[in-house]
C-alpha cells in the first residue's frame, strides 16, 4: 500500500518527517536556462534511513520516492534520526533517453565525484557540503531495477565515504547475524556460491558490495539495496533462476537481476564477520583450502576496496581493513561447481575453531576444526 506524502518547503530547517509528498508538480523553469536543473523544484521529501545513517531526499516525482523508501525501508537509519546528507533527484521529462540505460562514465577528484549516463543523466557528489544532485530522464526513471542498479547503486556508492562505511567488492553470507566475507576477481564465483549456500539454509546476504564500518570496536557489515545480479552461464547451473530473475540489457550483455527474494531476508541488517574467504575458480580440479598468510591478506584486502575514496577518508578505510587484517582468511581452489565453495562457506560458518591451517578438502568438503 503506498504511503500518504504531502508537500514541504526544500528550505526548511528541521529534518523532514519521514515520508512526505502530495502530486506532482508542473516543472516551470525553461530547463534550457538550468542545463544543470539547479531551479527545478523539489517539493517531495522523505527521510530515508540508510545502513545506520539517515539521508534527507528531496525530488520532483512522487513516484521516485515511493520507489527510493521501499528500498531503503529495510534499513535503520541514525540513532539520533537527523540526516547527515542530501540526494537531491531531479526525473527530467525533457531527456528523451530509450533504454537500455546508456554507457556510464566518471570521475573524481577533491571531493567532487561526477557519473554519466550517456548525455543528460548524471550524479554530481560533494563531499564538502555533504550534498548529492542526479538527474535522469523520465523514460529510464520508469525502469525500476535499471534505475536501481546502476543509477541507485552508484549515487550510494559515491557518497558511502561520508556515511563513514568502508566500501568492499565482496560478497556476504550468514547466519544469525555471522558471516562470512567473499572475496575474488570476476568470474571466481561469488555470486553463484551465494546462491548455493542459500540453498544450504544461510542468508545471501550481499552481493558485489560488502560495506564495512567499526563500531565501538566491532566490524560490521551491510549488504547493498540491489538485487544479487547473475552472468547468464549462472543459469546452467541454477534452472530455478530462470522463474526468479529478470533479464537486465547493459548495452552489449545481458545480466540477470534475482527479483523474487525467499522469505526472512535480513538484508537491512548489520552482520558481524567471522572470516574471509577469497575463491579462485578453475584453479583446481581437487578442492583445497589453505590459509591466507597476514603479509597477503593486508594486500588482498587493500585490493578489494571498491574504489580509490578521497584523502579525508583514507584513516577511516584503514583502521577498517586493519580490523579485517586481524579476521582469519581463507583461500579455496576449486573447479567450476559452486557447491564447493557453498559447503565450505557453510563449513566455516559452522567452525568454532579457526586457528588450525587450512588442508586440503575431503569429500564432505570439510575445514579444518
Amino acid at each position: 500500500m503506498k504511503r500518504a506524502v504531502e508537500a514541504t518547503s526544500t528550505q526548511a530547517a528541521m529534518p523532514a518527517p519521514a515520508v512526505m509528498a502530495t502530486g506532482e508538480h508542473t516543472q516551470t523553469t525553461d530547463p534550457r536556462n538550468d542545463p544543470m536543473r539547479r531551479f527545478v523544484p523539489t517539493p517531495y521529501t522523505a527521510c530515508l534511513p540508510v545502513m545506520g545513517s539517515t539521508v534527507r531526499l528531496e525530488t520532483n516525482n512522487s513516484k521516485l520516492l515511493e520507489h527510493m523508501v521501499e528500498l531503503f525501508a529495510r534499513y535503520p537509519g541514525a540513532a539520533s534520526g537527523h540526516s547527515t546528507f542530501l540526494w537531491r533527484i531531479v526525473v527530467d521529462s525533457d531527456i528523451q533517453v530509450g533504454q537500455p540505460w546508456p554507457r556510464r562514465s566518471a570521475f573524481s577528484g577533491d571531493g567532487l565525484r561526477f557519473a554519466h549516463f550517456g548525455q543528460r543523466n548524471f550524479l554530481a557528489v560533494d563531499i564538502e557540503v555533504r550534498e548529492g544532485l542526479g538527474v535522469v530522464s523520465e523514460s529510464l526513471m520508469e525502469d525500476k531495477l535499471g534505475l536501481t542498479s546502476p543509477f541507485l547503486d552508484n549515487l550510494f556508492c559515491l557518497t558511502v565515504g561520508a556515511l563513514e562505511l568502508v566500501p568492499l567488492w565482496a560478497n556476504c553470507v550468514a547466519r544469525e547475524h555471522k558471516g562470512v566475507l567473499l572475496f575474488g576477481g570476476a568470474n571466481n564465483g561469488k555470486t553463484s556460491a551465494s546462491y548455493a549456500a542459500e540453498k544450504l539454509g544461510l542468508n545471501f546476504h550481499a552481493d558485489e558490495g560488502a560495506f564495512v564500518e567499526l563500531d565501538a570496536g566491532v566490524l560490521r557489515s551491510w549488504g547493498g539495496f540491489w538485487p544479487p545480479t547473475f552472468r547468464p552461464e549462472a543459469l546452467q547451473f541454477f534452472p530455478d533462476l530462470k522463474d526468479r530473475t529478470n533479464p537486465c540489457l547493459h548495452r552489449d550483455f545481458v545480466v540477470y537481476h534475482l527479483v523474487k527474494q525467499r522469505a526472512g531476508s535480513s538484508w537491512g541488517s548489520s552482520i558481524r564477520p567471522l572470516c574471509c574467504l577469497f575463491l579462485e575458480r578453475q584453479a583446481s580440479d581437487v578442492p583445497n583450502i589453505s590459509r591466507v598468510a597476514h603479509h597477503d591478506l593486508a594486500k588482498l584486502l587493500a585490493e578489494s576496496v571498491l574504489f580509490r575514496d578521497d584523502e579525508c577518508f583514507r584513516e577511516q578505510q584503514a583502521t577498517v581493513l586493519q580490523a579485517l587484517e586481524e579476521l582469519p582468511a581463507y583461500v579455496l581452489r576449486y573447479g567450476s561447481d559452486p557447491a564447493v565453495a557453498a559447503a565450505t562457506i557453510r563449513d566455516l560458518l559452522a567452525a568454532q575453531d579457526h586457528s588450525d591451517p587450512g588442508r586440503e578438502l575431503l569429500g564432505t568438503h570439510s575445514i579444518p576444526r
